[in-house]
């Protein structure tokens, strides 16, 4: 199944479960014609071997390494059992442990391979895919039909019981078309002003229920963004014109197109308007908290100061640079995090440490309701900072 933002908090819940057993995370990049069970098992051949090499060092019962081991079996036998289902799978992800848990999800984008053995699930790639990809709802209309399609993590897929066509009169006055030259379609033909006002009524007609099909599907998917493919002419702006106001609210932009032209390339250019729509979002959010970051403002810049608001949970939207790396220490028990210490703050235990602080911050912002938005361009006076928030109150 697709991952979505509300089952990735729910997946996150799992962390106060998984503090009793390790937990396996895979990332397979099942990409045709890639050797993926090949990589698989060598993946797992590595990690074996480490997990009996740091088996002291980690106090690791002999009982939880066979246990893990167990589980690779399982994961390479479940592997091996869908190898040939993985047409449109780009991406396989696991999340596993030794007492039954177990959460499978197929990406249209792939990812390196990856697998990690942690007390919870290695969560900050699908955090990025998450964030890079809003999901899209697609309306490509003419004056007489229409076609919706759902673009996601990259994956365009039409809906066809969402196809339009009406019945709209084909003769219109060439001297007063809405287009500048006349032609063979809607707005095309011989006629008077009242004939051309007939079937502009006709047109509004079918973009009233473009407006209307488009309004449901968003109240059965919730979809994130929309955008809106047609020719040339006033079909866009009437279209526009009869868009709830929810949607209207979340046009992300549109491009010109035919609803008659093949899906590749309408595919296309959807996403040249979602990558123009997520850099413009990208560099809204950074001016934001560039100013938010001045004194007195509900912004803070850099590694410590954000962590220490995490901390206390003053964090609305950690923002942070996506090839942006830490190390630090962490406290199982109460989940704080730090740079330094050695000793818990809360509890007195003993701090363990991390290789990539920065996925622990995502996931304890995730867990804590904020917002996590990942930076994919270099954007002057934040990128030397590589992470960033931006603040629900300050102290």
């Amino acid at each position: 199944m697709v991952i979505y933002k509300d089952q990735l908090k729910k997946l996150l819940e799992f962390r106060e479960r998984a503090r009793e057993h390790l937990v396996v995370s895979l990332y397979l990049n099942v990409t045709p014609p890639r050797p993926f069970l090949s990589e698989l098992r060598s993946l797992l051949h590595a990690r074996r071997v480490q997990l009996h090499e740091h088996a002291h060092e980690n106090d690791l019962p002999k009982a939880e390494i066979r246990a893990v081991e167990e589980l690779f079996d399982r994961i390479e036998a479940r592997v091996e059992e869908i190898e040939r289902g993985l047409e449109r799978t780009r991406l396989l992800v696991i999340f596993a442990d030794p007492e039954g848990f177990w959460q499978e999800y197929r990406l249209p984008v792939a990812l390196p391979s990856r697998l990690v053995v942690e007390p919870d699930p290695y969560v900050r790639p699908l955090t990025v895919l998450l964030d890079e990809f809003d999901r899209y709802c697609v309306v490509v209309t003419d004056a007489r039909k229409a076609r919706l399609f759902s673009l996601y993590l990259g994956d365009f897929e039409e809906h066809p019981d969402v196809f339009v066509e009406d019945d709209v009169p084909d003769r219109v006055s060439a001297s007063r078309s809405v287009t500048r030259a006349a032609g063979s379609g809607v707005w095309g033909g011989l006629g008077d002003l009242r004939v051309q006002r007939h079937i502009e009524d006709h047109v509004h007609r079918h973009l009233k229920r473009v407006a209307d099909l488009a309004f449901r599907f968003y109240q059965e998917t919730g979809f994130d963004r929309l955008i809106l493919g047609g020719p040339e002419d006033k079909v866009l702006p009437w279209l526009k014109d009869h868009l709830h106001s929810y949607l209207q609210q979340r046009l992300a932009g549109e491009f010109h197109a035919r609803p008659e032209w093949n899906e590749a390339k309408l595919k296309e250019l959807a996403l040249e308007v979602a990558q123009r729509w997520e850099r413009r979002c990208e560099e809204e959010l950074i001016e934001r908290l560039l100013e938010q970051a001045k004194p007195g403002g509900k912004g803070v810049l850099g590694l410590e100061p954000t962590l220490e608001a995490l901390m206390l949970g003053q964090v609305h939207t950690l923002v942070v640079q996506n090839e942006f790396r830490a190390q630090g220490t962490l406290c199982r028990n109460d989940h704080y995090l730090s740079t330094y210490l050695e000793k818990c703050p809360l509890c007195d235990g003993e701090m363990e440490p991390v290789e990539d602080l920065v996925d622990e911050m995502v996931e304890e912002a995730i867990a804590q309701g904020a917002e996590v938005e990942h930076v994919f361009t270099d954007h002057e006076g934040f990128t030397e900072h590589g992470v960033g928030a931006l603040l629900r109150f300050t102290l």
